[in-house]
């Protein structure tokens, strides 16, 4: 059996490539060996990742906060103490830990001919509470979408924190965390 992860990235056409990730899941040993892979120099391509811990600005909390919050005595029953402690509370429903992984032709020339993003927010990598319907799943969005250019799509998330809007839903495998 091949590496179904490899036979995504492969694929030449962006309505081939979107058949495919309807009818495939990728498992997490696939994934994780194409990159392998792509570090040990095995294929045409190059790897990086980055990933970010996303807190709203609103609930990021203040030095006020925590000084409120590690104050005396008197602060305990106080309104900023409270004030700050939802705050605190809120902003781990809210968190979303995101991840981005490139795939990059090793050319050295601009701009670049094949790349492809894989990203995902931890959490939809979870059976349970998942908002797409198939479940676990990554994201795909490459060089086969016109328009896209993989520095403003690696800058978008690196400094904005942003995915791309236009994508695919991949299905994905992870034993661990599919579990659940």
């Amino acid at each position: 059996m091949g590496n179904r992860f490899a036979d995504i990235l492969s694929c030449k056409d962006k309505g081939l490539l979107k058949r495919l990730c309807k009818t495939t899941t990728v498992a997490q040993k696939e994934f994780i060996d194409l990159i392998i892979a792509c570090k040990q120099g095995a294929t045409d391509l190059n790897h990086v990742m980055w990933s970010s811990d996303y807190v709203p600005d609103a609930l990021v909390a203040t030095d006020e906060d925590w000084a409120v919050l590690n104050g005396d005595a008197t602060t305990i029953g106080s309104k900023e103490r409270q004030k700050a402690l939802r705050r605190l509370f809120k902003s781990h429903g809210q968190r979303k830990y995101k991840v981005g992984h490139m795939f990059i032709s090793k050319e050295l020339q601009h701009p670049i001919k094949e790349w492809h993003f894989i990203f995902f927010e931890i959490e939809e990598l979870y059976r349970r509470d998942n908002h797409w319907e198939a479940g676990p799943h990554v994201h795909i969005t490459n060089h086969l979408w016109p328009g896209f250019y993989c520095q403003q799509v690696w800058e978008d998330f690196i400094v904005r924190r942003k995915f791309p809007s236009s994508k695919l839903h991949l299905s994905f495998n992870d034993p661990i965390r599919g579990k659940t």
